[in-house]
């Protein structure tokens, strides 16, 4: 089996899911949106890729992957934030499916935005 069809046969697409744990940072909702008891409860603290880069710092390399654009193409099958890829789009901060917060899996996840 090539590294492209990995994790992709019908023994594979058989077995359940691998459930990750979300990080315990990730359970405090007040980490990233305005507590109950506020006029504004549940809204963001701030726009949605400062708050994500407010922790990871490490991410703001000219390696990483750049946020806050407007696709060039149609991209089906992830969320845009007000019509642009943001960290929201490959990473969902409530769920944890794939580790790393990831929508989908990771071999996965590139393919809307970059189709070979």
């Amino acid at each position: 089996m090539t590294n492209a069809c990995a994790g992709n046969t019908p023994r594979d697409r058989a077995r359940p899911p691998v459930s990750y744990t979300l990080p315990a940072i990730k359970k405090d909702c007040v980490t990233c949106h305005l507590p109950t008891g506020t006029a504004k409860a549940g809204e963001l603290k701030k726009k949605l890729s400062v708050l994500c880069l407010d922790c990871h710092q490490d991410r703001k390399a000219p390696a990483d992957h750049k946020v806050d654009f407007v696709p060039r193409r149609e991209i089906r099958g992830l969320p845009l934030t007000d019509g642009m890829i943001t960290c929201f789009t490959c990473h969902d901060p409530h769920k944890n499916p794939h580790g790393n917060l990831l929508r989908m899996k990771e071999t996965d996840l590139c393919l809307p935005c970059h189709p070979v």
